[in-house]
């Protein structure tokens, strides 16, 4: 690692691949003492070496792009070679594939609204208690959630807190059940997962059209949709890395391409501060290396 203080996404994944490869073999050496006595001294390189690489790792982040981070979150997910998942998420992404059958509600922004708050409280009354509920729901939630994104430009005026508190509910309930064996824990978790990364790459992509047809009214409304299209390298763990569906990962490619572009042209209408702008992905990546 040494000499690489500016690194490629390619490098950069592969020096945290082989960080993981080398550190769980020691890891899997060191737990054979059940008590970390035997080991103690070896526990205590093993951190320090760790902590040295993190460091190392921080320092070839300074000019890295939205495309770099895209990159090595993509090819550095604890998950992506996991055979029960890939099974599992075989089967969800046929389901997800369907969505797109049923078309968002016809409906003024209002209306819509009312309805997609009304539907989440029916939901959060009766509960999750199956399944087959599970997977109504999910097929429900998305055609609301893409009546919202057709109206996301009237939306800022609105407030959404009821949308979000009863989202929010709902998740936690149905992770709850999943927890305690009353929905099938590993497709439910699988399920969610899919349904989370296809919230956030439909949102950052209907924000990133806006950006680049010039749909703009103010500053606001600049950055607030600037940090939708962060959300999916911000927000997105190992699993739902690896729950992306080929098509989504070429979405999440194919948009951080389209950052430093979008950037540009909204800093000549000086709605953005593009130095300020253009450093967010090395913090991101930054910030994904300190979790690791």
């Amino acid at each position: 690692m040494k000499g690489h203080s500016d690194s490629d996404a390619e490098h950069l994944a592969d020096f945290i691949n082989q960080w993981r490869e080398y550190g769980d073999t020691v890891l899997n050496y060191i737990r054979k003492d059940p008590s970390f006595n035997a080991h103690s001294g070896l526990s205590m390189k093993y951190d320090l070496i760790s902590d040295s690489i993190r460091t190392e790792l921080l320092g070839m982040t300074g000019n890295c792009t939205l495309s770099d981070v895209a990159y090595v979150k993509l090819h550095t997910s604890l998950y992506k070679d996991n055979k029960e998942l890939g099974s599992l998420k075989e089967n969800a992404t046929k389901f997800f594939a369907t969505l797109d059958q049923s078309p968002a509600y016809d409906l003024e922004v209002h209306r819509a609204l009312a309805n997609y708050s009304k539907f989440l409280l029916s939901t959060k009354s009766h509960g999750i208690k199956s399944r087959k509920e599970l997977v109504a729901f999910l097929h429900e939630e998305d055609r609301h959630f893409r009546t919202f994104l057709a109206h996301i430009d009237e939306c800022s005026s609105i407030g959404m807190t009821e949308i979000t508190n009863h989202t929010a509910d709902i998740c936690s309930a149905i992770y709850k059940s999943a927890s305690r064996n009353k929905l099938p824990a590993s497709e439910t978790l699988v399920l969610m997962s899919m349904r989370t990364d296809r919230r956030l790459i439909l949102n950052a992509q209907v924000c990133r059209d806006a950006l680049k047809r010039g749909k703009i009214r103010d500053a606001i409304q600049a950055n607030a949709y600037l940090w939708m299209i962060l959300q999916p390298y911000l927000s997105m763990d190992a699993l739902a890395i690896a729950m992306l569906t080929p098509v989504q990962v070429q979405l999440m490619t194919d948009i951080a391409k389209d950052y430093p572009a979008i950037i540009t042209r909204l800093e000549g209408k000086h709605l953005v501060n593009k130095d300020v702008s253009n450093k967010i992905p090395a913090q991101l990546m930054r910030l994904y290396i300190s979790t690791l």
